[in-house]
C-alpha cells in the first residue's frame, strides 16, 4: 500500500519484525487467568487503557497514553527499556519474558532443515 503525497508515490514506512515479535508478546501477556478469593478462575484481559494509566516512567509520571501501548502492540514503535521494566513490574513478570524470542520456532527451522 501506498500513500500519495502531491502526486509523489511514498512508499509506507515498514515495521521492524523486532517490534512487531514484541508487540505480540505484549497482547498475549494481557490476556491472563487470576484466581478468585473464592478458588475459582477467571479470564481477564487488561485493556491497553489500563496497562497506560499503571505505566509510569520519568518521563510520563501519570502514565503513558493509551494509543501508544497500541501502538507497541501493534508494533509500530520501538519499546524503549524504561517502558518495558514498567510494564514487566505491573504485569509481576520478569522484563525477559517480553523482550526475549520464543526458542520454539527456531528449534522447528532447525528440525525442519535437518
Amino acid at each position: 500500500m501506498s500513500t500519495t503525497m502531491e502526486g509523489l508515490r511514498v512508499a509506507p514506512e515498514q515495521k521492524n519484525p523486532e517490534d512487531i515479535r514484541v508487540g505480540e508478546t505484549l497482547k498475549s501477556l494481557l490476556h491472563r487467568v487470576e484466581q478468585t478469593p473464592q478458588g475459582y478462575y477467571l479470564p481477564r484481559t487488561i485493556t491497553h487503557e489500563e496497562l497506560a494509566k499503571q505505566v509510569r516512567t520519568r518521563r510520563s509520571p501519570r502514565g503513558v497514553s493509551r494509543g501508544y501501548i497500541t501502538q507497541l502492540c501493534n508494533g509500530e514503535k520501538h519499546m524503549t527499556n524504561e517502558v518495558l521494566y514498567a510494564i514487566a513490574h505491573y504485569l509481576g513478570i520478569n522484563p525477559v519474558a517480553i523482550k526475549q524470542p520464543d526458542p520454539e520456532p527456531q528449534l522447528q527451522h532447525l528440525f525442519a532443515a535437518a
